[in-house]
């Protein structure tokens, strides 16, 4: 699972799983957000519409971005597989409901 968000000007993705952060620019943040669902011919028909005013924005720009977006899901960096989720059915028999350790962080000014 990823979570997507701009914050500060800044396209960040994070790969949870993984531990992975990402910083994208737009093209590749559109990209992300389409490539699970549509085939790259799908993703870059709808971003070459999308970014038609901008030059810099081609065909193979866009092959190269679609490329990187699958390297980085092969590498497992993006939509890594959740290894928790068989661990976390069986978590609270196994911990006995006694709370081991609680980490807090608190922000304040001082």
């Amino acid at each position: 699972m990823i979570h997507a968000y701009k914050l500060n000007g800044y396209n960040i993705v994070i790969d949870g799983c993984s531990g992975s952060i990402h910083a994208v620019d737009d093209v590749a943040w559109d990209v992300i957000d389409l490539f699970p669902d549509h085939s790259p011919e799908e993703i870059t028909k709808a971003l070459l519409e999308k970014y038609a005013a901008r030059p810099d924005v081609t065909a193979e720009e866009l092959a190269a971005c679609i490329a990187d977006v699958q390297s980085l899901k092969d590498a497992g960096k993006l939509w890594a597989p959740d290894t928790f989720a068989p661990m976390a059915g069986t978590f609270k028999e196994r911990s006995g409901d006694v709370v081991k350790a609680l980490c807090l962080h608190v922000a304040h000014t001082c």
